[in-house]
């Protein structure tokens, strides 16, 4: 059945914003970061009946980031490198660099970083947000954001998950809910094992944008907005901004019908009323080298129209794009979500949603100020209560007139000069020109998942790993160094160590894998041997006792004066963290899709999933400078999979019989 669609009314005049006359505000976590607003978050709070603290009830017991003991990290280091040692002579030569560090300038640094970490949380965090982030001038796209894709509706849902504007209607009035609990304060702090979590990257996200740093200069910055106040959103559609509102004057939100009227006068009012080509590009700046980006901002920033437009998409809750695209398979989906052509979006959004002409939907974050579970719990949140949603009762709610609109949507205009044309046609032939050298294969696997991995006594996120390793050793004859992302957010400002999949142990399972004489029960041990390891590393990095962000902040703790260590300058010191093969896991039933680029341009960057009775990867990597294949990859990866799963079920058939 055809929905009808209701007729419009005349939209009223609009207010506008800019940041003039907000003050600036340190949230009450205590985490250092300030928001602007009018009025501070409490006075917010006081007036909300449904207000309940929970949510960031928990930051100011947290325990501060720990420093790890120089012995113990330089023993893990050890360890660590091992598998790389293939010369004679070559592990005694970096035992000697361990032990010249351990006696001469490594106490010292090492009490530097105590005395540095005395009267801070988080010893880290100030280092790690800079000099991996705002400092880092490559364009955040495809090198910094992430991405979510959300599965299909279920077929109940085929009304609303094939029309773009009713599934993002659906979309936004579902973290809408999101937002209010994040409000009330009444969405729960994570617990994971007994242990509460940092809710940091909750209250950031919202209202939130990075910000280019001062021509001229190597530093980004950002903004934060008071979560109580900027209630509307920023929608690109056909590569142009508009202002929505979420919520009216009584910060009441708004149901389906206001939100799908607004997104209608979008799409068939306004949109119609001005040039594509009237401020058509200017996201595509955001897509710059961020060196370049800083100069083009600061132009345009000396324009007042300029000005406002840019102050309101940064002070929006998030970014809602409207693509004229119709992705399909899954690496459509991925492409689409992860980089579009690069226009209709505006990458400094912390929050970018998306959805497609044929009603696909997704998501893209950027990574400075928080790392991915926050985002990945919002995403599974949205897609859970999407598929949980009565199809014919909201569909009955955009149907029927509500009362009117108090402020209406409008576009956002931009003085495009001369410079910033050239800057905008600088942007889209790099950025095509940077897409064009990645390649991108999506590995789904449906035989098994982490059922499957928990039936044969293993750890889901160990027992990928261990197919990774053995698809790298099958594809390369060696294995490579590889990263995984641990949280670190059982303490204060917590965001992510360095898991080193790499060890003698995977070592030993995929030669013995290889081997053409070893028996399934060999191998099987080798398997559950290099799976224990890594779950017991990954656990010790989730504790803050990695080896790699204690190495940085002692690196951090050098002077002009110091002599840099020998051990700092020593080429397999270099290599063990050059992370020829990056992985992270980040999983919801209700994805279909998360991925983001390679970290080292000779490796693969592979992003998974660990779902209940399917496995997924995304595999990036730029073939001309690696002389790699993700097609390769791909197929190893499959055999690996095949082989680890075609060995233990025939040793649990035969366990069976006997």
């Amino acid at each position: 059945m055809k929905l009808a669609l209701p007729s419009l009314r005349p939209l009223t005049t609009v207010r506008r914003m800019t940041n003039i006359g907000l003050k600036s505000y340190e949230f009450a976590s205590g985490n250092g970061e300030h928001y602007l607003a009018r009025h501070p978050n409490k006075y917010y709070q006081s007036k909300r009946p449904g207000y309940k603290g929970d949510t960031f009830g928990q930051q100011k017991q947290l325990p501060a980031l720990v420093v790890p003991e120089l012995k113990d990290t330089i023993s893990k280091y050890l360890a660590s490198i091992k598998p790389y040692c293939q010369q004679e002579g070559e592990f005694a030569k970096q035992e000697l660099l361990c032990k010249e560090l351990l006696q001469k300038t490594g106490p010292q640094l090492q009490a530097r970083l105590i005395e540095f970490a005395k009267d801070k949380r988080n010893w880290l965090s100030e280092f790690w947000d800079n000099q991996s982030y705002l400092e880092y001038d490559d364009p955040v796209v495809p090198y910094v954001s992430y991405f979510f894709s959300h599965r299909p509706l279920p077929t109940s849902h085929r009304a609303i998950d094939t029309d773009p504007l009713l599934k993002a209607t659906a979309i936004v009035t579902t973290v809408s809910k999101f937002v209010e609990s994040i409000k009330d304060e009444s969405f729960p702090a994570e617990v994971i094992k007994g242990a509460p979590f940092c809710m940091n990257g909750f209250q950031l996200m919202f209202n939130s944008a990075r910000v280019p740093g001062p021509a001229g200069g190597n530093r980004d910055s950002y903004v934060f907005h008071s979560l109580y106040e900027n209630n509307y959103i920023v929608v690109s559609y056909k590569r142009n901004f508009y202002k929505v509102y979420t919520h009216d004057g009584a910060s009441k939100p708004y149901g389906a019908r206001h939100i799908w009227e607004q997104l209608y006068a979008v799409v068939n009012k306004l949109s119609t009323e001005i040039p594509e080509e009237a401020s058509a590009g200017v996201g595509l700046l955001t897509t710059l080298p961020r060196d370049q980006w800083r100069h083009g901002y600061a132009h345009m920033i000396q324009n007042p129209l300029s000005r406002d437009s840019l102050e309101t998409i940064q002070g929006a809750a998030y970014l809602l794009a409207l693509d004229d695209t119709t992705p399909v398979t899954l690496e459509e989906k991925s492409r689409n979500y992860w980089h579009s052509d690069g226009s209709n979006r505006f990458f400094d959004k912390f929050l970018q949603f998306f959805v497609t002409r044929n009603g696909c939907s997704g998501f893209l974050a950027e990574h400075s100020k928080m790392d991915g579970t926050p985002t990945c719990t919002l995403n599974d949140y949205v897609a859970r209560n999407l598929a949980l949603l009565d199809p014919a009762s909201f569909l009955q709610e955009v149907v029927t007139p509500a009362g009117q609109l108090e402020d209406s949507p409008r576009h956002l205009p931009f003085l495009i000069t001369p410079l910033v044309k050239e800057y905008i046609s600088k942007a889209r032939q790099q950025f095509n020109k940077t897409i064009s050298e990645h390649e991108l294969r999506v590995w789904h696997y449906n035989r098994l998942g982490k059922s499957f991995a928990k039936k044969n006594g293993m750890s889901p996120d160990a027992f990928i790993q261990q197919i990774i390793q053995l698809a790298v050793y099958k594809y390369m004859g060696r294995q490579l160094p590889t990263y995984e992302a641990a949280s670190t957010r059982k303490y204060f400002k917590g965001r992510t160590e360095t898991g080193r999949p790499v060890s003698e142990a995977s070592a030993h399972f995929v030669k013995t894998w290889e081997s053409p004489v070893a028996t399934d029960e060999e191998k099987i041990a080798a398997l559950k041997e290099s799976a224990k390891y890594h779950s017991s590393y990954l656990k010790m990095a989730a504790d803050g006792y990695g080896v790699d962000r204690h190495l940085f902040g002692l690196k951090n703790m050098l002077t002009e004066a110091d002599q840099v260590p020998a051990l700092f300058k020593d080429p397999l010191f270099h290599y063990s963290s050059t992370w020829l093969i990056s992985t992270s896991q980040l999983s919801s039933e209700y994805f279909d899709g998360y991925g983001w680029s390679q970290v080292n341009d000779n490796g693969f960057g592979l992003a998974y999933m660990l779902n209940n009775d399917w496995l997924h990867i995304n595999i990036v990597n730029k073939p001309e400078k690696s002389a790699l294949s993700v097609h390769k990859m791909h197929y190893y990866l499959s055999q690996a999979a095949d082989d680890i799963a075609d060995t233990l079920i025939r040793h649990q058939t035969l366990k069976a019989k006997l």
